[in-house]
């Protein structure tokens, strides 16, 4: 059934874009200085004045995807952050970037259809970050002059994962689905070929009989019912028991890598308390020289 519901009803949604535009704000006061500060307000709020009344929800998305990058850009203290909000205050760049898009995601789903014959994915849907590496490769460290955040692991339906922050990425929610549903899968097929296997069983019993009794062989008889019964559900085990164990091996390494970035944040603390003190005693040693010189 399709989703009839307008964005700009939603609470959730409402509350989001507020809590973007604070968080814009807010950030540019204490990264910016005053007069871009100033200049990146007003364009804040004509960005946010101009999209408050879209209903389409790809313009919407495109919206709130500039606006979370400036954020981040703010809190990497990019140079041309001002430049790219600026786009995001002027409509027709925002309806030819949506109609590029449409274009590209219509041709994607041609060509999905075309290979596999059934009904286009919508694939410009599901991306990773550009340039994002596995996490189990281990993190970057933090960009200078901001802190380093420590991640959490979370357990999703028997799946571990490191989440930095909320909202969560819609490519992490998309892999996090697909693996349970495949997990979800196996485990149906057990269930089914357990269940089978019961059925089988009686069947060689009954063959095992009409052998014994009256000499008539079965179809079954020289291979067992049950042999590729056993076979198959032999195959989903293991294959249920290798995913089983990458989980387990992938949720230590998520744990080891969640105790470094503690130890790290805990040493960068100590670090700046140490700097912040020893910043302290200097301007106090300077406040009494200067006392000391005074007549």
């Amino acid at each position: 059934m399709p989703n009839l519901s307008t964005p700009i009803h939603s609470g959730v949604h409402k509350t989001a874009c507020f809590a973007l535009y604070r968080a814009l704000l807010r950030q540019s006061r204490q990264v910016l200085p005053l007069e871009p500060a100033r200049h990146f307000k007003k364009l804040t709020k004509d960005a946010f004045r101009v999209n408050s009344k879209a209903r389409r929800r790809e313009q919407i998305r495109i919206a709130l995807r500039a606006g979370y990058d400036a954020l981040g850009d703010l809190a990497l203290k990019r140079s041309d952050i001002i430049e790219q909000l600026s786009k995001l205050s002027q409509y027709p760049e925002i309806e030819r970037e949506l109609c590029g898009r449409k274009e590209a995601r219509i041709e994607t789903s041609v060509l999905v259809k075309s290979q596999s014959g059934k009904k286009g994915l919508d694939l410009g849907r599901r991306w990773p970050y550009p340039g994002a590496k596995p996490v189990l490769d281990g993190l970057p460290p933090p960009p200078p002059g901001t802190y380093r955040r420590v991640p959490t692991l979370v357990n999703a339906n028997h799946i571990p994962f490191l989440r930095f922050k909320k909202p969560q990425s819609p490519f992490l929610s998309y892999i996090i689905r697909k693996k349970n549903i495949e997990r979800e899968k196996r485990i149906d097929s057990i269930q089914a070929l357990e269940d089978q296997l019961r059925l089988v069983e009686d069947e060689d019993r009954w063959d095992q009989i009409l052998w014994e009794h009256h000499q008539i062989a079965g179809e079954g008889n020289e291979v067992p019912w049950t042999s590729a019964v056993r076979e198959a559900l032999t195959n989903v085990k293991q294959v249920h028991h290798t995913n089983t164990v990458k989980r387990m091996h992938a949720a230590q390494r998520m744990f080891d890598i969640l105790q470094e970035q503690k130890r790290l944040a805990d040493q960068e603390r100590l670090d700046r308390r140490d700097r912040r003190h020893q910043a302290y005693k200097a301007r106090r040693s300077q406040r009494e020289t200067l006392d000391d010189l005074s007549p």
